[in-house]
């Protein structure tokens, strides 16, 4: 019997039946808005089951402690989950395992649909049952997994929730066995570039009230003003609104000064934001605000005091660090390094200034990332660079403080390089054991 159900899109021509078919037998009704994906289960060409998909829920507690992402990845990588909002079978159609075959085989076929009208593949799809109404048995036999309830609030607008009072069982299906990882990584595959949305105004702090308090005095103490004039905004507001939009992610001043626009009222209270003129209202700084203090400012004075703040409340660092050198303005080249899964500087250094080529970057990565690797503890930490860091005294450096360390080696013609081909060529990555009968090492004898 089940050989005989297909499923596939529903043409833009049979929404107007879908919908109908909905508004008729879903206890929710047709949807408002519109849909991004719409599959029919068919039996021998009768339509016997609909299934809607749309964008997830912008944002999910239980949901977003189960992927392990940040607030900046969860804006940039939304896209890449949808949600279930609708799942019916139609009208009086009666067979056993309907249900849970209708969605396995609509689960299926998620990827290669989504892909034919959005260009990529999704990553995890959710969806909630009402625990009232609802054991959420299909959606268990299908492999889905429940990882958490709502607290009964509805997004209403932007920024706005309105409670409603209906606690939901929250479930999760992943698409991809490595779903997870590769939504916490640092860089996501070039698959799922095109589901990134890096227009989204993301307006979460990366620091707590606390934490943002504790920057904002850390600055004005270590950080001399440099401007003779036009201080609407105090120095230690400004480079700690700089500071936690790069911790945030932002790449260059554009994207700093947009980040603040979005921020929310109270935010802009706790970066001490001065109130307009007669007004409630506390305006964000602009472009040239910014970009007239960064030109005054010491840029050694900033690395430093950010660094040892960094140091100061960073508590266990990472495991995972990387160092990598980026050019500001093609004439100051920031050296940092950085968690490797979130991207958020752990420490920060500035190189001499000079113009923009490879070897000055060279030059100034070589210099700098030994004097970044003394401020901080790497004890049990691991650095990766790429073949600017692939000197002796770098290793030596990383060695002396504890850590392991990946460095890339390119160039051919460098006896490192031919030394480590002769090394792949004879000695396994993993050691094996000489003797298969040995069984496993106890890890607590190990040497």
């Amino acid at each position: 019997m089940f050989k005989n159900l297909t499923v596939r899109i529903v043409a833009p021509h049979e929404r107007d039946r879908a919908n109908e078919l909905l508004k008729r037998d879903h206890y929710l009704g047709e949807l408002p808005h519109g849909s991004m994906l719409m599959q029919v289960v068919e039996h021998d060409g009768r339509w016997v089951a609909l299934l809607d998909w749309g964008p997830p829920a912008h944002r999910l507690a239980d949901r977003d402690e189960w992927i392990g992402w940040t607030d900046q990845q969860r804006a940039e990588r939304l896209s890449l989950g949808v949600m279930n909002r609708r799942f019916c079978i139609l009208g009086n159609t009666r067979m056993p395992n309907l249900a849970s075959r209708s969605l396995g085989l609509a689960i299926a076929s998620l990827p290669e649909h989504w892909e034919q009208l959005h260009g990529y593949r999704p990553l995890f799809a959710e969806t909630f049952t009402d625990i009232e109404a609802y054991e959420g048995t299909c959606y268990k036999a299908t492999g889905w997994e429940p990882i958490g309830h709502t607290k009964g609030f509805g997004r209403h607008r932007a920024d706005y929730y309105q409670h409603h009072g209906r606690i939901k069982k929250l479930w999760i299906k992943t698409i991809n066995r490595n779903t997870r990882r590769i939504l916490t990584a640092m860089d996501l595959p070039a698959a799922y570039r095109k589901a990134v949305n890096k227009q989204i105004p993301e307006r979460s702090l990366p620091l707590k009230k606390g934490q943002c308090d504790s920057l904002r005095d850390w600055m004005r103490e270590h950080v001399v003003d440099p401007r003779a004039e036009n201080r609407k905004f105090p120095l230690s507001s400004l480079l700690a609104f700089i500071a936690m939009a790069l911790l945030a992610g932002r790449k260059n001043l554009a994207e700093i000064q947009r980040y603040g626009q979005f921020l929310t009222p109270a935010q802009r209270r706790w970066l001490d934001w001065p109130l307009k003129k007669g007004t409630r209202l506390r305006a964000a700084p602009s472009y040239k605000a910014l970009y007239n203090l960064l030109g005054k400012l010491d840029p050694h004075a900033f690395a430093e005091a950010m660094t040892s703040w960094l140091q100061h409340h960073h508590g266990t660092l990472p495991r995972a660090l990387a160092v990598d050198g980026k050019w500001v303005r093609d004439s100051v080249l920031t050296v940092c390094l950085s968690d490797h899964e979130t991207g958020a500087p752990v420490a920060v250094g500035i190189a001499a200034q000079k113009p923009r080529t490879e070897e000055n970057k060279r030059e100034g990565e070589q210099t700098v990332a030994p004097r970044l690797y003394e401020q901080i503890s790497l004890e049990n930490a691991t650095v990766t660079g790429d073949a600017n860091f692939d000197n002796q005294p770098q290793a030596q450096a990383l060695g002396q403080k504890g850590a392991d360390y990946i460095l890339q080696l390119k160039d051919p013609n460098r006896h490192a390089y031919q030394r480590a081909c002769q090394k792949a060529e004879t000695t396994p990555f993993l050691p094996t054991l000489k003797n298969p009968n040995a069984g496993m090492v106890d890890s607590t004898n190990a040497p």
